[in-house]
């Protein structure tokens, strides 16, 4: 005679298996906000990705081409915050995350380098304080 098992504990069963296995454990980039920042510099860079520093305390270096920026901080175990260092108008550079403990992620083509008019507004643009006379 052969026992079945009863669907509902089967079908949990099955969903905690597709639940298990769909988080992501693998150190990666799935973004950049803004892709384009001022020619002199400046520009506060969100990098989004995925176990920043899930594996523990790390630092990181970030490249714009060849040109190092600040990393300011990690915001959270998928969020690294950087500011930009300056470039060309117009080039078009790869962002190289150089993470200590842990490997290194390449954005290819992930940044520009434009005038200050074409960054979008600033910080002090948003600025509520000022009183247009």
């Amino acid at each position: 005679m052969t026992r079945r098992m009863p669907l509902l504990p089967l079908l949990l069963l099955v969903l905690g298996f597709a639940a298990c296995g769909s988080e992501d454990t693998k150190l990666k980039v799935t973004g950049i906000d803004p892709e384009k920042g001022d020619t002199d510099g400046g520009t506060y860079v969100r990098i989004k990705g995925n176990r920043f520093i899930a594996d523990g305390a790390r630092n990181a270096k970030v490249y714009f081409g060849s040109r190092q920026g600040t990393v300011i901080r990690f915001a959270s175990d998928s969020e690294l915050i950087v500011e930009a260092p300056g470039g060309k108008p117009n080039e078009k550079v790869d962002v190289l995350i150089i993470f200590e403990p842990g490997g290194e992620l390449k954005i290819p083509n992930g940044f520009t380098f434009v005038e200050k008019n074409d960054t979008g507004p600033s910080v002090q643009d948003l600025d509520t304080s000022k009183v247009k006379k």
